[in-house]
């Protein structure tokens, strides 16, 4: 298992340092074709817990929404006609679960489109790649760090019912080691040791949060990982749970430090 998560993680971090490296319109098709995954994962997931979903109309909502972060003043219009053209959908829609389908397809679109929407925003800053490779580097070391030291030293258990195998020992060591690279990248983003450790910390709570959730999405439905598309690490959702959550927080913190 650990063979193959690292070769998984080999051939995949280079396709996504070259995503944020080129950025622009590639950015916004690589983070499309991985929401398409995602929104299929969830459709999965949510059909075998009976619960109704329309995996096609929060697909299309869903690449609106990354299309438009390079025209940001297009992101409310589009969530408000997205919005409308769900609730249309279980207006005409005679199935009893119709409405059921427009919470989840709005949450879906939302937490895939908008959240997803938010890296190309940090990567459209004149240091915007070597700030969305931070974010990534802190997230990443976060997760590896909180496995092997959870496997390791994990003895008391963080969120059992949530999630049986994280431990407080990992979420402490993930979180020490999203905060240390947060500091030796200082220079690199362009802040101070004491905001980027900041930073640091920040988005590796966060991100430990955005893992507990989807670890409480797939308690809830049933399933062990989102999906099998990444060997060792599961689906799409699985791996991308921590970045989704944290890419928000991360692009309003940096904004409110003048950098993004």
């Amino acid at each position: 298992m650990l063979k193959t998560r690292v070769l998984t993680a080999v051939i995949g971090i280079p396709v996504m340092l070259f995503l944020l490296y080129v950025g622009g319109p590639i950015l916004v098709l690589g983070l499309s074709l991985f929401a398409t995954v995602a929104v299929w994962e969830l459709f999965r997931m949510l059909r075998g817990h009976g619960i109704s979903f329309f995996p096609f109309s929060g697909a299309l909502w869903i690449w609106l929404l990354i299309a438009t972060s390079l025209v940001p003043s297009a992101t409310v219009p589009v969530i408000a006609l997205g919005g409308v053209g769900v609730a249309l959908i279980a207006l005409v829609n005679r199935n009893a679960k119709a409405f059921e389908g427009a919470i989840t397809t709005s949450w879906a679109a939302l937490y895939l489109g908008l959240f997803f929407s938010y890296l190309v925003r940090i990567r459209q800053d004149p240091h915007g790649m070597h700030l969305a490779y931070v974010f990534f580097f802190v997230i990443w070391a976060t997760d590896t760090l909180a496995y092997f030291i959870g496997r390791r030293w994990g003895a008391h258990k963080l969120l059992p019912a949530i999630s049986p195998k994280k431990s407080w020992e990992g979420t402490i060591g993930g979180t020490v080691a999203g905060t240390l690279v947060g500091l030796v990248s200082a220079h690199w983003m362009g802040l101070g040791i004491v905001t980027a450790g900041l930073f640091g910390i920040i988005v590796s709570v966060v991100g430990q949060m955005g893992d507990l959730l989807e670890s409480s999405l797939k308690r809830y439905t049933g399933v062990k990982d989102s999906g099998g598309l990444l060997p060792g690490h599961g689906g799409i959702l699985d791996r991308f749970d921590s970045a989704l959550f944290a890419l928000p927080i991360a692009y309003y913190l940096l904004k409110s430090l003048g950098i993004s």
